[in-house]
């Protein structure tokens, strides 16, 4: 003998179709605010001081002005740095970092970086004695609403002067 089930079944739920295509227009706009073309910003060296310093590293704070070319705020939720003086790459380093900078704006911050002890101890008198300006170069990527990473890379020039005074405020 053959039994018949029958299932009694709930019609679907149906979301009303302005509801959907809302929606989804919504998330495509969403989704385009990021991967708008950005513009990297420009970072710009402003002091760097010891802070730990070891036998094989030392950590030190890099004090830099991040400017925002863009026509809307920059939400940079990430940043790595590789710092070179005089053509020598120094310290390197990255991390978290929650910095809002507004629309053609620009913002200071402070970042720590690892340096290596040897490199440093071998520049060390060459940066002492320099007289005139001393090039940099600062590259790496940040990363814009936790997901797009811009590259960026900057160079320019800090006085010795300024440099080994800044150096030196952090020794003491």
């Amino acid at each position: 003998m053959l039994q018949t089930v029958h299932q009694t079944s709930r019609p679907p739920i149906q979301v009303p179709r302005a509801v959907a295509i809302l929606g989804a227009t919504l998330l495509l706009a969403a989704c385009a605010t990021l991967t708008y073309d950005w513009k990297p910003p420009e970072v710009q060296l402003r002091s760097i001081q010891p802070e730990r310093i070891g036998l094989d590293q030392q950590t030190l704070r890099v004090g830099l002005n991040l400017r925002n070319p863009n026509d809307r705020m920059l939400p940079i939720k990430a940043m790595t740095y590789k710092l070179s003086l005089e053509g020598t790459q120094v310290a390197e380093g990255g991390g978290k970092l929650d910095k809002q900078i507004p629309a053609f704006g620009e913002a200071p911050v402070e970042v720590s970086v690892a340096a290596d002890a040897g490199t440093a101890l071998r520049m060390l008198p060459m940066l002492a004695l320099k007289s005139g300006p001393i090039g940099y170069r600062i590259a790496g990527t940040v990363t814009v609403a936790g997901v797009v990473p811009i590259p960026y890379r900057y160079s320019g020039e800090i006085e010795a002067e300024e440099l080994m005074r800044a150096a030196s405020r952090g020794m003491r």
